[in-house]
């Protein structure tokens, strides 16, 4: 893991591999008093050679602004969350679909579990529920919501269940995924 200065604010560069499936992933994190600004790569082998970038804006909450994906070959996608709560794509139509969503969460990425164990800082023992964006590429990119519950077990590890989906994660001290078991692993 690299750390590089620049005159904004400090890059964090991370790695992660996939586990169950040909994947690997390239993430610069950089956060300052006013935003959080992740902007990843994700190359993966899953039915088809894939690549996505994509970029989330939070604010310094870690509460989700704005989504930009871009799978190579394929049309992207933006999607904004304004003050008000609600959902917009890129041409300013509402997406009311959405509504009660804070997070987002990319399905090839384990990056995107930081988002809501950041915004929520949850004590140990602590627990609580969360409406995602939800998107998987299948067949372009599908957005639906996800219902997903996070508990903390302990100072970094954390309990992730949608559906009938559970995996005990591991975060460093600044809440970021080390380890989703059997899915995603960190690289150092």
């Amino acid at each position: 893991m690299d750390t590089r200065h620049d005159t904004e604010s400090p890059v964090r560069e991370l790695m992660w591999s996939a586990l169950a499936w040909p994947a690997t992933e390239h993430l610069a994190l950089r956060s300052d008093a006013t935003s959080v600004v992740a902007d990843g790569v994700v190359v993966a082998l899953d039915e088809r050679p894939t690549r996505l970038a994509y970029r989330i804006e939070c604010g310094p909450d870690w509460t989700t602004r704005r989504l930009e994906l871009r799978p190579h070959g394929e049309p992207g996608l933006v999607l904004h969350r304004r003050d008000d709560g609600q959902w917009y794509d890129d041409a300013g139509a509402g997406r009311p679909e959405l509504a009660g969503c804070v997070d987002v969460d990319i399905a090839l990425t384990p990056f995107t579990n930081t988002l809501p164990i950041r915004r929520l800082g949850l004590a140990v023992g602590a627990s609580a529920d969360v409406r995602m964006v939800y998107v998987q590429l299948e067949h372009g990119l599908a957005v639906s919501t996800d219902d997903q519950h996070y508990t903390r077990l302990g100072r970094d590890t954390y309990r992730f269940r949608s559906g009938d989906f559970t995996a005990d994660i591991t975060v460093d001290g600044d809440g970021v995924v080390t380890d989703y078991p059997g899915l995603f692993r960190r690289l150092t």
